[in-house]
């Protein structure tokens, strides 16, 4: 079974959860690595390392909790990980500890035209597995559109602004 540890700067594995994170989002998508660490003192924010039974890092999840409404901002799987259940074995643990919320994502729309139409299919179907419903809302960022989907009950477009709004307004209090 995964064990799960709150990460912090002090965190032992904290070089190897930064160069995870910085390889496995766009530049584009991500945040300052410390303003992710600073948010987290300053908001209901769950930065969590995944761990397996030997201690040895798997994974990292970021969760930004607003009521009963939780929004799984980051996820991700050490590339030499991947393809092997370990993303399935994160996330069960991840859906077992926020059981009695919704938890909801937005991953890139698979019926946009891309280079990685392919990469964003199965990340779809991933999550539909684990139990995620599309819903059908949408929403567009510069230039991409986003498919919410959540898991544990319906999110409204308002639900979804509202969430993302506080949390684009806690980040600009970091100074980032």
């Amino acid at each position: 079974m995964m064990e799960i540890k709150e990460l912090n700067k002090n965190s032992k594995d904290i070089e190897l959860v930064k160069q995870l994170y910085v390889e496995a989002f766009p530049k584009v998508e991500r945040i300052p690595f410390d303003a992710l660490l600073l948010l987290q003192e300053r908001a209901d924010i769950k930065f969590l390392g995944f761990y397996d039974e030997n201690g040895q890092f798997k994974g990292l999840t970021y969760t930004y909790h607003h009521d009963d409404l939780s929004w799984l901002f980051y996820f991700a799987v050490m590339p030499s990980e991947r393809g092997k259940g370990i993303g399935t074995k994160i996330l069960q643990r991840l859906l077992e500890r926020y059981k009695d919320e919704r938890l909801m994502i937005d991953i890139e729309d698979v019926d946009q035209p891309a280079d990685n139409s392919l990469q964003r299919k199965k990340r779809y179907e991933f999550y539909k597995r684990m139990g995620f419903v599309d819903y059908g809302l949408r929403k567009t960022w510069p230039g991409i559109t986003y498919n919410i989907m959540s898991c544990g009950g319906r999110v409204t477009s308002d639900e979804y602004d509202k969430i993302v709004n506080e949390f684009w307004d806690l980040l600009q209090l970091t100074g980032d």
